[in-house]
């Protein structure tokens, strides 16, 4: 073949192969991008949805709805919809890979995201992904609207209809109409921002943004030029951050000097007022907290005149170095009028979770608190529960499971828990493995408690000591188990003294009441520390209880409001086993007892006299005589105690009682016995109480034999009519219990005849 027909033939072959390379150069472009997305985020465990792609010859690439969210198994749950994009390729630097970026222009029309950490553990972006957002940076951006959510725990962030343009040739903007923080502490919205911002070397900084009055951002830049080392963010004020696969890296530096609190708290939103002015601050942060080895750290500040809530100091100031695990604490100041507080020492980051129980801690202590309600109220406590003047010094170090150094109070006039103390001493030696209290004095008027004694710091906890209290009123300190006492309460001195060897309690102690013979009592029992309710009522204890003759009338009230205003009780008890299961041997006496008003108590009874036998896990109720203003009543029983969860009182009356309630009621809120004429009622041949000691949900049961005749209309079905028992006062919806005695029966008046006159 001729030269020249050869050479014509090639040129039709590379204008057919150009032609054939434009005519399907769109759909191989579309279909390359498409397949290149789809596998980069596979690759990185990520889900893309792409509706459709334009590449139109020698012009920039358009993606229509695409939807790129993350895996199930993702750290970050995230999910982003682009309504539209255009892309313009550099198609020299991605097949020759010459100088140059992939992405020349970006324009995003609209774009909306979601973005919350809920999985800290889950998977994150690797290396090759971070290098794969890397080489996409473009040369210009423009996103025309913005919407992003951001979620943290309690905290979000949210931007609404943003608008983002950044070039390499000129400055940009930046433009929200919205932007909302919400937290716990924090909730503020910024409206209408709107800055300048500069694309450089792969650094977006955005600056002159005015915040709200009183409160601007000069600039925040974020630097991506190492993207691809799977570092992001540099904010300038020298806070960077080392975004890794790994937890991320931070370094942090700050200062600031006269910042008004109050300002600050209003422009930022927080949700409670605080006032006061950050004199100056120093702050310097390195490394990441999931890795405390690395973690280098220092923070010093002063504050004055700070005012959150109704806390309040006059100054604070508080200098602290961490490194290598090490925090040192140089001094940690407070003063409140005249009220200061000094602390300094150091100690270390335990290495595991179990090291938390036994740190490494070194520490001295000074203050001298003149107004205590005031300085508790600074730590969150009620001012009103505490008052007085207290002084305390002391050095403490621990190293190895053990303790050495020791304190010393001194306080007066002093009001601790609503409880008034004259005085307070105390001295607290801290040895290798255990807390010696070497003295500990308390005084209030004529009352005293003085105790002794030693704790084990090793896992047994074993203590052991001596307490010994004189009381003139033990109902002036019933407040803090009951409530206030009542005004017109007798006095009760008392005189406690305990023993405790090995957390074995022996205690004996002496009441005196009013015109009354003394109670004496013992008990021994085992208390660990740690022990809660349910474990003490199956721990083994030994009681013992004797008051020969108390006169009602002259006995204080504790916890409970008046029962009786007259008689005499009298007794002995002696209990052993449980509490859960107890034996009891001894007997109780109530003689000339007389109840008080019908309003404080669930019984219309004016008078009562009674004995009880206790013998091992049962008691015999011998007799209980009682009366009201119109019958009297005589009955006898029994208790079963073998379990305080199940107690029950059966009564059987000497007089007959009958049952008068003609329609059931929801719960009994209390009992009448009232005189009946004809005993057309049905006949109660036995009354049970039955519920736990120390619970609530009683019931009585009132056993009736089955009698067609005695009032067919209620159609008995069982024996035993029963009734959930309310006596609290919390209760209002309670009903009454009717029932019927025969009356009292009057004694015969004699007939009186007129005397004869005498003639």
């Amino acid at each position: 073949m001729p030269f020249k027909n050869r050479l014509f033939f090639a040129g039709l072959l590379i204008l057919a192969a150009v032609l054939i390379a434009i005519w399907f150069a769109p759909l191989t472009v579309s279909n390359g991008v498409r397949w290149w997305v789809w596998w980069k985020a596979r690759q990185e465990g990520l889900v893309v949805d792409l509706d459709q792609i334009n590449a139109p010859f020698l012009r920039p690439v358009v993606i229509r709805g695409c939807r790129l969210r993350s895996g199930p198994d993702h750290a970050f749950q995230f999910e982003f919809t682009v309504k539209q994009a255009s892309l313009d390729l550099n198609f020299k630097h991605i097949l020759l890979g010459t100088r140059g970026r992939a992405v020349r222009d970006l324009s995003i029309q609209e774009l909306r995201g979601e973005l919350r950490r809920s999985n800290p553990a889950g998977r994150t972006m690797t290396q090759r992904g971070w290098a794969t957002l890397h080489n996409l940076l473009p040369a210009n951006l423009s996103v025309a609207s913005l919407d992003i959510r951001v979620e943290a725990g309690p905290t979000m962030i949210l931007l609404r209809k943003g608008f983002l343009s950044a070039s390499e040739l000129e400055a940009g903007r930046f433009s929200a109409a919205e932007v909302m923080i919400g937290s716990p502490w924090l909730r503020q919205t910024f409206s209408d921002l709107r800055g300048a911002t500069n694309w450089q070397d792969n650094r977006l900084a955005v600056a002159g943004l005015s915040l709200t009055r009183g409160l601007d951002l000069q600039s925040v830049t974020a630097d991506l030029s190492r993207l691809a080392d799977q570092r992001v963010g540099k904010i300038r004020a020298n806070i960077s951050q080392e975004w890794r696969s790994q937890p991320a890296n931070w370094k942090v530096a700050g200062s600031a000097s006269d910042i008004s609190l109050a300002q600050t708290s209003e422009a930022i939103g927080f949700t409670d007022h605080i006032d006061g002015l950050l004199h100056a601050c120093n702050f310097t942060f390195t490394g990441n907290l999931a890795e405390p080895s690395h973690v280098i750290a220092s923070l010093w500040g002063e504050l004055t005149a700070l005012t959150w809530r109704n806390r309040t100091a006059e100054a604070i100031t508080l200098g602290a170095v961490l490194y290598n695990r090490q925090i040192q604490l140089q001094q940690l100041y407070i003063r409140q009028k005249t009220n200061q507080l000094t602390l300094s020492g150091e100690a270390s980051f335990p290495s595991n979770s179990s090291g938390w129980l036994s740190p490494d801690f070194r520490g001295d202590i000074s203050a001298s608190i003149n107004q205590l309600g005031n300085f508790a109220a600074l730590f969150g406590a009620n001012p009103g529960d505490f008052a007085g003047n207290i002084a305390i010094e002391g050095t403490m170090n621990t190293r190895n499971r053990k303790f050495g150094g020791h304190l010393t109070f001194d306080g007066t006039s002093l009001t601790l828990f609503k409880t008034a103390i004259d005085t307070l001493s105390a001295k607290l030696n801290l040895k290798a493995t255990e807390l010696e209290i070497e003295q500990l004095d308390l005084k209030r008027k004529n009352d005293s408690l003085t105790t002794q004694g030693k704790l084990d710091m090793s896992h047994e906890h074993n203590y052991s000591g001596t307490i010994s209290a004189t009381v003139d009123d033990l109902a002036e300190y019933s407040s803090i188990f009951c409530g206030p006492a009542e005004k017109n309460s007798k006095p009760a001195p008392a005189h406690i003294e305990i023993t405790i060897d090995s957390n074995k309690w022996n205690a004996r102690g002496v009441i005196g009441l009013p015109k009354s013979s003394p109670v004496d009592f013992t008990a021994n029992f085992p208390l660990r520390i740690g022990t809660d309710w349910t474990a003490f009522r199956t721990a083994p204890l030994n009681v013992t209880l004797e008051f020969p003759s108390i006169f009602l009338a002259n006995a204080p009230q504790f916890c409970h409001r008046e029962i009786f205003r007259e008689g005499i009780l009298s007794g002995s008890i002696s209990l052993s086993g449980t509490l859960q299961h107890p034996q009891i041997d001894g007997e109780i006496a109530l003689s000339s007892g007389k109840l008080s008003g019908e309003s404080r108590n669930p019984f219309n009874l004016s008078e009562v006299n009674g004995h009880i036998t206790f013998g091992g896990n049962r008691a015999s109720l011998d007799f209980f005589n009682t009366s009201t203003k119109d019958v009297d009543l005589l009955v006898s029983g029994k208790l079963e105690f073998q379990d305080t969860n199940d107690l029950v009182i059966e009564i059987a009356g000497a007089t007959p009682i009958f049952d008068l309630m003609m329609r059931p009621i929801d719960c009994v809120g209390k009992i009448e016995i009232g005189a009946v004429t004809i005993a057309l009622a049905p006949a109660v041949t036995e009354i049970e109480f039955r519920g736990g000691l120390f619970q609530s949900g009683w019931t009585i049961g009132l056993k009736e034999p089955l009698s067609p005749q005695s009032f067919p209309a209620l159609n008995l079905i069982r024996a035993t009519r029963q009734f959930p028992l309310c006596f609290s006062s919390a209760y209002a919806g309670g009903g009454t219990l009717l029932l019927g005695v025969p009356p009292r029966q009057e004694a015969p008046r004699e007939a009186v005849h007129p005397k004869k006159r005498r003639k």
